[in-house]
């Protein structure tokens, strides 16, 4: 397609400050020079929001080749996208080889430096705003499940190691599309740019979920055979009324002390917090959205004891099913 075409000779052609760093092999800023910030003696500078947000919570550029970008922290989200070639970067002190179609997700603070690309190599940097960023990820996310209730912390859960993520996206042609037409909207914009990309936002990070979900696959007793650990939350979300964990291990295939270990390593969740989640969000559920009794929906969850489903049901959300159904803190 034309606008494909566009794309690619645009972010292929050599910019006003590639021309200069090609020669130089120096980095040189955007915009006045002032964009990296040492807050205070010994510590890594900052770049400064305030360039990048002026026409909008979304701001996307072009990576400038031929020279070293020097170790920096911000305090919006960051997402790399390798258009072409390759990308060597150093977060938090660890070197990151990212792949043509790969994405690499940094959080706010992580410090990191991107070695000098050379004339095939593109990368692309789309930034948010941490609310931004909140706003199109979490909020799509939040209470549906133990599966969403995965994908939506995956990043987070991550966060408390090496805080990024490099999602292995490079097959996934879906991505690939939305990626280029947010690139096309924002380097060639027109009526409504803006709009389509923040509509395409939320759809690339359900994308991105996708493919983070295929990563977080591991194997089973049976030689060659892999789960993915959304089935298995998918499979606790459908039977959490009669599931076991020897049960569970049985319909996937592995030994249970194993699956409990992984449960808990890949969700932070021990088996029986996972049974009891999925208990109460849909319990949840059924005082919203029908008018059974409080004494039925305890039993159609599980639970024998009302006043047992109560007290678990206050833990979990700080409310009573009462106010909870009536929509009271």
């Amino acid at each position: 397609m034309m606008q494909y075409e566009w794309l690619d000779k645009y972010l292929r052609e050599l910019d006003s400050i590639e021309r200069i760093q090609i020669k130089t092999k120096e980095n040189i800023n955007d915009f006045d020079g002032n964009e990296l910030l040492v807050e205070a003696k010994g510590a890594v500078p900052r770049m400064q929001d305030f360039y990048f947000f002026d026409k909008g919570p979304i701001f996307i550029n072009k990576h400038h080749r031929f020279a070293d970008m020097p170790l920096h922290v911000h305090s919006f989200i960051e997402i790399n996208y390798v258009y072409s070639g390759i990308c060597r970067q150093m977060i938090n002190g660890k070197e990151v080889l990212l792949k043509k179609g790969q994405v690499c997700l940094l959080d706010t603070d992580v410090p990191h430096s991107i070695l000098a690309l050379g004339s095939d190599d593109i990368l692309v940097n789309i930034i948010m705003k941490k609310e931004t960023f909140s706003t199109a990820f979490w909020s799509r996310f939040s209470n549906k499940g133990l599966v969403s209730d995965f994908l939506m912390n995956a990043i987070s859960e991550n966060q408390q190691h090496d805080r990024y993520i490099l999602f292995h996206s490079q097959e996934n042609e879906n991505l690939q599309w939305i990626i280029k037409n947010m690139l096309y909207e924002f380097f060639a914009p027109q009526d409504h740019s803006t709009e389509m990309i923040n509509a395409y936002l939320p759809i690339m990070f359900i994308e991105l979920m996708r493919v983070y979900q295929l990563d977080k696959n591991f194997e089973s007793k049976d030689r060659g055979k892999t789960t993915s650990i959304v089935d298995i939350l998918h499979y606790i979300e459908e039977n959490f009324r009669n599931c076991t964990l020897s049960s569970l291990a049985n319909t996937f295939n592995f030994n249970a002390n194993y699956l409990s270990n992984m449960l808990k390593e890949q969700t932070g969740k021990s088996f029986l917090e996972l049974i009891q989640m999925q208990r109460m969000v849909h319990a949840a559920s059924l005082l919203k959205n029908t008018n059974k009794s409080i004494d039925e929906i305890a039993n159609h969850v599980g639970y024998e004891s009302t006043s047992f489903f109560h007290r678990k049901f206050k833990e979990y959300f700080n409310r009573t099913p009462n106010r909870f159904r009536n929509n009271k803190n």
